[in-house]
């Protein structure tokens, strides 16, 4: 019974000291993880105002948050600035159909630190989660699952589906050839200096090869 319970005791010390290791290895790594050193006191005031608008209610975000609306913790990285910019001032006009987010009328003082907090968050370090939006289940052609997986139909239409707000692709293969198509998801502005499209350079290289093989196909 003693030998049982001095191993036992052992036992917990270790348990202990590696807990109590790791927890230490952990804080040592999170500011470089969280950035904490970029928290501007304009990332502050963003923060406050998703509070006050309880954003929370309808978006996850760093895991918090409520699953009626998308996860919007890698928004920034995805969307960018001009885009999420058009929308936090007329959601209407970016998602003209379907379900909406309600306009905040929000003014471009309240929107420039609210792009700061989301920015900040994207950069956050959260061991790749969400993981990627996978969409639909891929089918032929693979580049349509992307189109779709990637929202481009909220602003896009084909054949008469999606959105309004951006040119129509029903035929963009006939306007374009796949190297053109392949700069405009790398850089928008390449094009475009104005253009609201968000980059989609974060797209795994074979992600953007299906997806231009698809949209060049289109005639």
């Amino acid at each position: 019974m003693t030998t049982s319970r001095s191993i036992l005791s052992v036992l917990t010390i270790i348990s202990a000291v590696v807990f109590l290791g790791m927890t230490i290895d952990t804080l040592r790594k999170l500011p470089a993880q969280t950035h904490s050193d970029q928290i501007s006191a304009q990332v502050v005031e963003g923060k406050r105002l998703w509070q006050h608008y309880d954003c929370n209610d309808c978006h996850t975000i760093l895991g918090i948050g409520g699953y009626y609306a998308p996860d919007v913790t890698k928004s920034y990285t995805v969307r960018g600035d001009a885009w999420l910019r058009q929308f936090l001032k007329d959601p209407a006009a970016m998602y003209p159909t379907g379900r909406q987010m309600p306009n905040f009328h929000l003014t471009d003082a309240q929107v420039a630190p609210l792009l700061a907090y989301l920015k900040w968050v994207s950069e956050v370090d959260t061991n790749g989660w969400p993981p990627a939006p996978k969409g639909v289940a891929r089918q032929e052609p693979a580049g349509h699952a992307i189109f779709l997986a990637q929202h481009c139909n909220t602003c896009h239409a084909i054949q008469g589906s999606g959105g309004t707000l951006a040119p129509d692709l029903t035929h963009e293969g006939s306007r374009h050839d796949q190297a053109w198509i392949l700069d405009q998801l790398n850089d928008p502005r390449s094009h475009k200096a104005d253009s609201i499209m968000p980059s989609f350079a974060q797209l795994p290289g074979t992600e953007k090869d299906e997806l231009a093989e698809y949209l060049v196909s289109l005639k």
